[in-house]
């Protein structure tokens, strides 16, 4: 077991317990009685991926004691390996029925994003199921404007983290490009998809394959044009902004515990984390454990119908400055992101078990793409391959639980984890403040699958 924690001098195994300055900092003004209320409120964050983190910001940004439990290093796992992007065009939920008549074509391609591994088929009954309800206009249609409530949202908040924090740095803003293999595909995107996120306020402008190679002009022309999306920002480092977040978080009185949570004992008065080892009582939790979160509530009768939806990405031999923004083949769903050193390219959904072994064929499909992309052959640097906690409506879990008033969760971002952290903690944070009014989480509770 690892414990982080740092006094005002130096990061060491010493925990602050008094950090009174760092409250009236943060909270400028106000009555005295509720900073020290708060201070006096410990708040547990199970899961230290992007989520996790920016819950623990916000909350010791709020004046909360916090700590954060996770068997992982912070940053790592779908947090670490994504391709990096703050996608605000990400507006629209998968689960449409137009989407479920492509499924069957979509598997029978050896070479396509979608992957399905036989053993895991029974996993996916009750995720089926609902993915099935969430198709209905009502059901897509409520799902679109909650989508869009956060993305809303979200600019606002990640401002206010990467300032907090210091990271401004780490994230660009060179909008992103998403190109179509064909004019057909361009074309048949210009008057469904891409219609219907424009009506959802996204900001985005068609070029031409003349514009987008004068855009990026070490692309191969491989494409007949796209959409730019010019308010798309991206990290350059999924990992840094995760450190960044981490550094302010401990250098402020906060405490990351490595260790596993191995069950939940929720009391009228308090929440008991009981670990390898040892327990933990706080005055409440927050559970950002990502795909694990289905498991931890399982133990206390509280069923999710979330799966894990792998995903690949190559660390490609590449300057970095030959791309100056993110491109998306968005015939093969996958996206190609300059980071510090290199270019990462990122992509499939392989339904799966967590722990199953690496399928060689999809990073040599994702390789294929890279040197079709490039006109080049390229080199590999590193290969990750990691499980997004996937939600049938494309919505996360966020919000109280309905029979566990002392338990948060905030977890099934799929694939907007990085898009969607900030504001998740922000709404978590408005919500342990104020436990009275969630209507703003209606869309978004654990209950909505009762």
């Amino acid at each position: 077991m690892m414990i982080l924690r740092a006094n005002n001098n130096e990061r060491s195994i010493f925990c602050i317990t008094k950090f009174v300055s760092i409250a009236f900092n943060f909270l400028g003004g106000g009555d005295i009685h509720r900073k020290e209320s708060m201070q006096d409120k410990h708040i547990g964050i199970l899961g230290a991926g992007i989520v996790g983190l920016s819950t623990a910001l916000y909350l010791q940004k709020a004046g909360y004691k916090v700590t954060i439990i996770d068997r992982q290093a912070p940053g790592m796992g779908a947090s670490f390996g994504n391709a990096g992007l703050f996608a605000d065009y990400a507006r629209l939920p998968f689960a449409k029925f137009s989407m479920m008549r492509k499924i069957p074509k979509m598997l029978t391609d050896k070479s396509g994003s979608l992957s399905i591994q036989g053993r895991y088929l029974p996993h996916l009954m009750s995720y089926g199921y609902e993915f099935s309800k969430a198709c209905f206009n009502n059901k897509y249609t409520q799902g679109k404007a909650a989508m869009r409530y956060l993305q809303e949202l979200s600019v606002e908040a990640d401002h206010e983290l990467l300032e907090l924090a210091g990271a401004q740095s780490l994230v660009r803003s060179e909008g992103c490009l998403g190109l179509f293999s064909t004019p057909e595909s361009f074309l048949k995107a210009q008057k469904s998809d891409l219609k219907e996120r424009r009506e959802q306020g996204v900001n985005m402008h068609f070029i031409s394959a003349d514009e987008a190679q004068e855009m990026e002009p070490d692309l191969a022309r491989f494409h007949s044009g796209g959409v730019f999306y010019p308010d798309t920002r991206f990290t350059v480092s999924p990992i840094a902004l995760s450190r960044q977040y981490v550094n302010h978080f401990i250098n402020n009185g906060g405490c990351i515990q490595q260790d596993e949570v191995i069950a939940l004992s929720p009391r009228e008065s308090d929440v008991s984390v009981h670990l390898n080892d040892s327990s933990v009582n706080f005055d409440e939790i927050v559970i950002c454990t990502g795909l694990a979160s289905k498991t931890i509530l399982s133990r206390l009768g509280v069923n999710i119908p979330m799966v894990s939806e792998r995903g690949y990405h190559l660390g490609l031999n590449v300057g970095p400055k030959k791309l100056s923004r993110p491109v998306g083949w968005l015939d093969k769903a996958i996206f190609m992101t300059p980071m510090e050193e290199s270019i990462r390219l990122a992509g499939m959904a392989e339904f799966a078990f967590e722990d199953a072994p690496i399928v060689e064929s999809r990073l040599d499909t994702l390789l294929q793409y890279a040197n079709v992309m490039m006109g080049e052959e390229v080199q590999v640097n590193s290969t990750w391959v990691g499980s997004r906690p996937s939600t049938p409506d494309s919505l996360p879990i966020v919000g109280p639980l309905k029979h566990y008033p002392r338990i948060k969760v905030a977890f099934g971002h799929g694939h907007l984890g990085l898009t969607f952290g900030a504001i998740t903690g922000k709404l978590i944070t408005s919500c342990i403040q104020n436990s009275e009014n969630t209507d703003n989480l209606q869309p978004f509770m654990a209950e909505r699958f009762d």
